[in-house]
């Protein structure tokens, strides 16, 4: 008898949790050698969504971009709790995250902390344990603190969270945690400040070539605008298409919400403008507390210390089975600095 499917109806932010999760899924189908989550792949058959959708409107690069995080994330959380066995591990802004049923000892303490809209659906898909505990909070509500325990250590994993929220909040979000979790670690996904300029390069999560790598940031654009298309025409509904090219900051606009003018328009653009263009329209954001240097947030709280920084793809093997546009990626994104995983100690 078949399964009969959970109707997960998301917007917005929230989105992104189901674009996450079949991104680990789809890289641990494709590359199983290098990441498997199980679980991911058990979620997505579970729910009632277009993800063959996702599958035409994004962009290979960015569905392991999203895996990568999730690897390097693993990693930290296995060398914090090899030390810390017992230890309470706060997953902010969880959405459909399976990392506790990749890491988890037999012993650690987890909680998954989102908004009560996507806590209560992801309760219904994996129900808590008396070591898995769903907060449905902002992680700017300070009371969520109080239902933590903080007896074997606390490490917080973040994601790539706080690139939708400004410098001032994250910054107040940092001082909560040195005077409430002292000594705490905290590891996330940063991006610089050269991944959102618009100096040529595409924006969009770091993905851009500048000017003087012309053939790479035109092949980047076109990967870019393939999947897009797809997506304009069957995945987008007209209040989507409305907002997004509201929030356009070009110089000009499409003339109408089809794709005819969506091309013709795109087609008239220089290079600068269409890397603009490629910035306002990824998911609507753009990254509002960009990173150069972890060694920045030492300027925000005194008892802020940098642990490690390093590149998104460290340690992750190019492999021939990858597209050229994801091997492109990976080496671009690392040798530039534009997207980084950052651990800090309060």
């Amino acid at each position: 008898m078949q399964q009969t499917r959970m109707k997960v109806n998301l917007s917005g932010m929230p989105l992104t949790s189901l674009v996450t999760l079949y991104s680990r899924a789809k890289i641990s189908k494709e590359h199983g050698s290098l990441f498997n989550d199980a679980k991911a792949v058990e979620l997505v058959e579970q729910i009632d969504f277009y993800f063959s959708l996702l599958e035409k409107s994004g962009a290979d690069f960015t569905f392991f971009a999203n895996a990568a995080r999730a690897m390097q994330l693993d990693n930290k959380v296995k060398a914090y709790i090899k030390e810390h066995p017992r230890a309470s591990v706060v997953n902010l802004g969880a959405g459909f995250e399976t990392e506790f049923f990749r890491v988890d000892n037999g012993t650690v303490r987890w909680y998954d902390l989102d908004l009560p809209e996507l806590i209560e659906v992801r309760k219904q898909l994996l129900p808590e344990t008396d070591r898995l505990t769903c907060i449905a909070k902002s992680f700017l509500d300070p009371s969520w603190c109080q239902e933590i325990n903080t007896e074997n250590g606390v490490l917080i994993i973040a994601g790539g969270l706080f690139r939708y929220f400004g410098e001032a909040e994250v910054r107040q979000f940092f001082s909560l945690l040195a005077d409430r979790f002292p000594g705490c670690e905290i590891v996330f996904e940063a991006e610089s400040k050269s991944s959102i300029d618009v100096d040529g390069s595409c924006g969009a999560y770091g993905a851009g070539w500048n000017d003087d790598e012309p053939e790479k940031r035109d092949a980047m654009q076109a990967e870019y605008m393939k999947a897009f298309e797809n997506a304009w025409k069957m995945f987008f509904p007209q209040a989507q298409k409305d907002m997004m090219i509201g929030a356009l900051t070009t110089s000009t606009r499409p003339r109408g919400t089809e794709w005819d003018d969506f091309k013709t328009w795109w087609d008239q653009l220089g290079a600068q403008e269409k890397s603009k263009a490629m910035s306002d329209f990824f998911f609507g954001f753009t990254c509002g507390c960009p990173l150069e240097d972890a060694s920045e947030m030492t300027a925000w709280d005194d008892r802020i210390t940098v642990v490690d920084q390093f590149p998104l793809f460290r340690n992750i093997p190019r492999g021939p089975s990858m597209s050229k546009s994801t091997r492109q990626f990976m080496d671009y994104t690392d040798e530039k600095g534009r997207i980084k995983i950052v651990h800090v100690r309060t």
